[in-house]
């Protein structure tokens, strides 16, 4: 049966209570409030609940102010015991899981070399069950509940049906996953392309809240895209939508990792980058095919301080992105174009050959207005995504664990 408006009305304002409080931090009532257009006699009403459910908890009173006029404000906050999320990372070789509490921050990290590729798909799924199992049995004593779990994944996923469709980290494709982790751990599994966890994160900075049409290009072993239209993200008919890296810069070019020949990703990628100086160069020994962040520090540091080898492969790496770019721009009229990732640590030896090819490849008046801009990877913000994006699927159904609870 429907909920009566009104229910639905105190529903979504005690849901935009909890996200106010995980995106801010601390808030008197009042303050809450004025932010979420709520009146304070809803907020105070919504906040008891809130605290006899225990999703939140009071702080001691501010100190009183000198003249002794007003009473002191007393702020609410998540309780971050309330509930937390698994974010899982897949990457070539690599799986991290970090566990998010209910006010969104790391509450523990790990990461696990692993042989991906080598991996069968059920092989795959028992390896996830047990590594997930044993960060719950280790790391979430205290916690009220585990509320969900976010793969985040890099290649094409399908959100709706929980499947992944291709990774360049899997031998197998068109696995469907989130069901079988979700019957066993009796939560919520979401599944995210690596690079929408990162838009996500960065959509939220206040900087950025004036770009409702945002792309975010994610530079590293491998090149990932997000596209936000009106600040909802673009995925497609099958989640395969904004797959930039394996956009086409040079027909018949060098080889991807995806198997074609040509894309983006097989000159601007750190595995690309590290092969075609390689090629001509003494590096420092370990996995070309995957090369460390060691490797790719004293490769870029190469091609900053002159070395003419390096320098090409890295002009050639701006110039696909640039075209790659371009296409972009002309299709889809972006505000705001974010470059980040692990890569963005060469972005100052590419970026004169990226806007040199989009301003071969464009007219001005399609180049308009949209910013171009580079940010800093100084933590990993695709962990950081997964369990915001994990945390508001999921805050409904905590909000009405909760509400059971209480009344039990």
């Amino acid at each position: 049966m429907a909920l009566p408006f009104s229910d639905t009305s105190r529903h979504d304002n005690t849901l935009a209570v909890i996200r106010t409080l995980r995106d801010q931090g601390p808030v008197a009532r009042v303050d809450l409030g004025a932010l979420n257009g709520i009146s304070s006699a809803t907020v105070t009403s919504i906040s008891a609940e809130l605290l006899q459910q225990g999703l939140i908890s009071e702080r001691p009173p501010e100190t009183p102010r000198p003249s002794g006029r007003g009473r002191p404000k007393t702020l609410i906050e998540l309780d971050p015991q309330a509930a937390c999320v698994v974010c899982v990372k897949l990457s070539i070789n690599e799986i991290q899981l970090v566990v998010g509490d209910f006010a969104g921050q790391v509450r523990h990290s790990e990461h696990h070399v692993v042989p991906t590729l080598a991996l069968s798909a059920d092989a795959f799924e028992t390896l996830l069950e047990e590594k997930i199992s044993a960060v719950c049995d280790q790391q979430l004593v205290g916690f009220q509940r585990l509320a969900g779990i976010c793969l985040a994944v890099q290649g094409v996923v399908s959100s709706q049906s929980g499947t992944i469709i291709w990774s360049p980290a899997l031998s197998f494709r068109n696995a469907p996953i989130s069901a079988r982790l979700g019957e066993r751990f009796h939560c919520s599994v979401l599944l995210e392309n690596d690079a929408n966890c990162i838009a996500n994160v960065l959509a939220a900075q206040p900087k950025y809240a004036n770009y409702p049409n945002l792309v975010v290009i994610m530079l590293g072993y491998g090149i990932g895209m997000s596209v936000l239209i009106n600040g909802v993200p673009f995925l497609g008919a099958n989640g395969s939508a904004a797959e930039f890296g394996h956009s086409k810069y040079q027909p018949d070019g060098a080889l991807c990792a995806c198997g074609r020949r040509g894309c983006v990703e097989a000159y601007a990628s750190d595995y690309a980058l590290y092969r075609a100086a390689a090629d001509h160069l003494e590096l420092p020994t370990g996995d070309s095919a995957h090369p460390s962040e060691q490797q790719m520090q004293a490769l870029t540091q190469l091609a900053l301080t002159g070395d003419p080898v390096t320098q090409r492969t890295y002009a050639e790496a701006g110039r696909a992105l640039g075209y790659g770019i371009a296409n972009v721009l002309a299709l889809f009229n972006p505000d705001l174009v974010l470059i980040t990732g692990s890569g963005v640590r060469g972005f100052d030896a590419m970026q004169t050959a990226l806007h040199s090819a989009i301003d071969e490849a464009l007219v001005v008046e399609l180049k308009g207005t949209t910013r171009i801009e580079s940010c800093a990877w100084d933590r990993d913000m695709t962990c950081m995504g997964g369990i915001a994006m994990a945390l508001h699927a999921t805050d409904g159904k905590t909000l009405l664990d909760s509400q059971t609870e209480s009344v039990g």
